[in-house]
């Protein structure tokens, strides 16, 4: 089966902190303080909490050199994440994608240019835009379509919630709004941090993750959206550290998932969930695997809502954490 062009219109759909940085060209550790105040007689006392992300620095400067205007005035968006992020930081683009997820009541009247796989090409042109910001993950598509027409073009990696972060720490910088990314990114490792801790210490499931639709499957390692989320809550990745799968999607091969006997599957369906479940069991059958799989004997198969993992989210992190440690974790 030939996979190239499937596999790009797919991983098109998927899409710890002061975020002021250091400027040195290596990996930077970057604080963020959250303080509160009590005060008691004559005296004030303090407690800090404090979270932390890694920073690369020269990759940040690096992203920031693809700007010639900075901070530019009319910005395109071609990627949900990247607006959402925009959002957080009060800054408005001219124009932003066409997409089924709720994107913030803000941008109702912002008009609309395509999807991130079809972007209008006449529409975009109509507002001029100083950028169009676009996912790393499908520049050469977005390549294609506005480098002809001469339009500019940006890229910004935001498939991991590592990416998120790092692209917030950028688009914060270039458009001077730092103490907001500052805040938003603090207020996402806070009840990061929250939800990690409390899955300390218990066993570790082996999990794998599947995208797509009932035509085809892809596997994902933990350098997308889901996948890292479950890297941080503890959980072992099949595709990762099993099958040692260094590219963020391949097709699905049914005799190495038997080998790797996951303990939970979870599938990000693209479409009608109960159908993509249906032909995955079918294949499992065909293999004759259905008593062999962990997941299957203890019932641990489960779609999960595109709504919050199809898409990748800094704005849904929260709720996405809470809810796969409730899969992973809870018997």
């Amino acid at each position: 089966m030939k996979h190239a062009g499937w596999k790009t219109g797919m991983i098109a759909l998927l899409l710890t902190g002061v975020v002021g940085c250091s400027s040195s060209a290596s990996p930077a550790a970057v604080t963020q303080q959250s303080a509160t105040s009590s005060q008691s007689d004559s005296s004030t006392s303090s407690q800090q909490a404090v979270h932390t992300i890694s920073v690369d620095e020269k990759k940040v400067e690096e992203l920031l050199t693809q700007f010639k205007t900075q901070p530019p005035t009319k910005v395109v968006t071609v990627s949900v994440a990247i607006t959402e992020i925009l959002n957080e930081l009060s800054v408005t683009p001219v124009g932003v994608p066409s997409t089924s997820s709720k994107l913030p009541a803000s941008l109702d009247n912002v008009p609309r240019i395509g999807t991130s796989h079809q972007p209008d090409l006449e529409q975009v042109a109509k507002l001029q835009p100083d950028v169009i910001l676009g996912p790393t993950s499908i520049k050469a598509s977005i390549d294609k379509k506005f480098k002809p027409a001469a339009l500019p073009t940006a890229y910004l990696p935001v498939d991991s919630i590592d990416e998120l972060k790092l692209s917030t720490v950028v688009l914060g910088r270039l458009f001077k709004q730092e103490e907001k990314a500052t805040a938003f990114l603090q207020s996402i490792v806070e009840k990061e941090k929250t939800i990690i801790d409390a899955t300390k210490g218990k066993s570790a499931p082996k999990v794998l993750f599947l995208f797509g639709s009932a035509e085809a499957l892809m596997v994902m390692n933990e350098n997308t959206f889901v996948g890292s989320l479950a890297r941080n809550l503890g959980a072992s990745n099949v595709a990762s550290d099993v099958l040692k799968q260094t590219e963020t999607y391949v097709p699905l091969n049914m005799e190495s998932i038997v080998a790797a006997n996951p303990d939970v599957i979870l599938l990000v369906a693209h479409g009608d969930p109960s159908a993509v479940t249906k032909k995955f069991e079918e294949d499992v059958k065909k293999n004759g695997a259905w008593e062999k799989l962990s997941a299957f004997k203890n019932g641990k198969m489960k779609a999960l809502d595109y709504s919050t993992f199809g898409i990748a989210s800094l704005v849904k992190v929260p709720a996405a954490y809470e809810e796969l440690a409730q899969i992973l974790y809870n018997k």
